[in-house]
């Protein structure tokens, strides 16, 4: 009996690191300090499919579908996250797993090979791909002098004739001509009423509409929307049709400001709101001032920032050497001019110990809970230091070695979270302190 889910995929996060020229490459390889942009593919992705699915993932050039459908054919590794397949998993894109220099008779042997498939079964099984991939005389050609719709023929043909339990199609279909389209569709239909599990990634609306169940939106990493054909195709039609009137600028600004989203799910922190095309453009594009209220946590990042005593003014900024390396409250966030704002305190107030507002893109924000202040009894481990705030920082060290105090019993009277770290205040000698959770050890009895 076959398990419910065919797919589960669980917080799949992909990061790749983007360097201008090679001297970055190597210097990122041998030295401490770090080299080179770091590149979301996927940020925090969660799906499920079930046996006889049929998802389609949709989104612009960019959002992460190919990256998503390699890592489930486990092509590519993910960064963190988890992905759980039932099933025997095959591919289908131009060009996947050929090799350029065989000839198309011997890509099919290979790939045959490496599927598990031994000599008998595969003379069985290559006269039933070369008809089906209709390449006929050019089967015996060097794969490198195949046209784009050749090689996704070969590799379709290949796919389908090895009966896989889930199968994932990834613009296989958007080359070539209409006839061998159509005949892949019929096969995939076949495969539908046979109640295999399949993702179809495509740029064609109305094949999506045709075929799937479910569709996946995947949106510069991040999952905008997964549901029914129904529920997300029209919300998609609709983005596109504004996606597709916006300047090059404003296309950028949106970008920006989806990747200020990931940047805030990956430092932990709430978004409360998902992005809306229109929203953007009533509040980015038109350079409206827009602020709200915010209660997170931020330390200004390495490099060149200033600070600014006001959002509408960036003209004559302070350099904010002398405010780094500690951490402050940030209580307002604003837009202006397609840039998001953060406003720093020393205080948790926006109104007293304000240091000023700072670019999203110099400041690493965390989102800080009061979890609770329920007693709690552990015991010192030795390792690590005490600090007078739960996070941390050179500024705020009050005891430099714990392991003077190895073995002893900290009562805790407060438990705080700040991004995914707990920290735990109790007394220590004669301070209260902050005490992060490597370094101490819970008693039970």
């Amino acid at each position: 009996m076959k398990m419910e889910k065919a797919i589960i995929v669980n917080r799949i996060t992909k990061k790749y690191k983007l360097y201008k020229n090679t001297k970055q490459r190597l210097l990122d390889l041998v030295s401490p300090n770090n080299y080179g942009e770091d590149f979301y593919a996927l940020t925090s992705v969660n799906f499920e499919a079930n046996h006889g699915e049929v998802v389609g993932f949709i989104g612009i050039n960019g959002s992460g579908k190919s990256t998503l459908s390699n890592i489930i054919a486990g092509i590519v590794p993910e960064t963190s996250g988890s992905v759980k397949v039932n099933g025997q998993v095959s591919l289908i894109a131009v060009a996947a797993g050929l090799k350029n220099d065989l000839s198309g008779r011997d890509n099919i042997e290979l790939k045959l090979l490496m599927l598990g498939f031994n000599k008998d079964e595969i003379k069985v099984l290559e006269p039933n791909i070369i008809e089906f991939s209709e390449l006929e005389k050019f089967i015996d050609q060097p794969v490198k002098s195949y046209s784009s719709g050749m090689r996704s023929r070969l590799g379709f043909a290949i796919s389908v004739n090895v009966n896989p339990d889930i199968l994932i199609i990834d613009e296989a279909l958007s080359v070539g001509d209409k006839a061998f389209a159509e005949k892949s569709l019929n096969k995939m239909k076949e495969f539908k009423r046979d109640g295999k599990t399949m993702i179809f990634v495509s740029h064609s609306i109305s094949q999506m509409k045709k075929f799937c169940e479910k569709i996946l939106w995947l949106e510069f990493g991040m999952v905008k929307e997964y549901g029914t054909v129904e529920k997300v195709i029209p919300k998609y039609e609709n983005f596109l049709k504004k996606w597709q009137v916006m300047k090059k600028k404003e296309r950028e600004a949106y970008r920006k400001a989806a990747i200020e989203n990931q940047h805030k799910m990956l430092n932990g922190v709430e978004i409360n709101h998902k992005l809306e095309i229109d929203d953007f453009h009533r509040r980015k594009i038109k350079n409206d001032y827009f602020e709200r209220p915010i209660s997170v946590l931020g330390h200004i990042r390495a490099g060149e920032s200033y600070i600014y005593s006001s959002v509408q003014d960036i003209t004559n900024g302070e350099s904010s050497n002398k405010y780094k390396n500690k951490v402050y409250h940030v209580k307002k966030q604003a837009t202006y001019n397609e840039q998001l704002f953060y406003l720093l305190s020393n205080k948790p107030s926006s109104l007293h110990g304000i240091i000023g507002w700072m670019k999203a893109t110099d400041l690493s924000v965390h989102r800080h809970v009061e979890v609770d202040h329920d007693p709690k009894l552990f015991i010192v481990k030795g390792t690590g230091k005490a600090f007078n705030m739960p996070w941390g920082g050179k500024k705020n060290c009050l005891i430099e070695k714990l392991s003077l105090f190895k073995g002893e019993e900290f009562k805790v009277n407060q438990t705080d979270l700040v991004g995914r770290n707990v920290w735990y205040k109790g007394k220590l000698a004669r301070y209260q302190v902050w005490i992060h959770e490597n370094h101490l050890e819970k008693i039970t009895h």
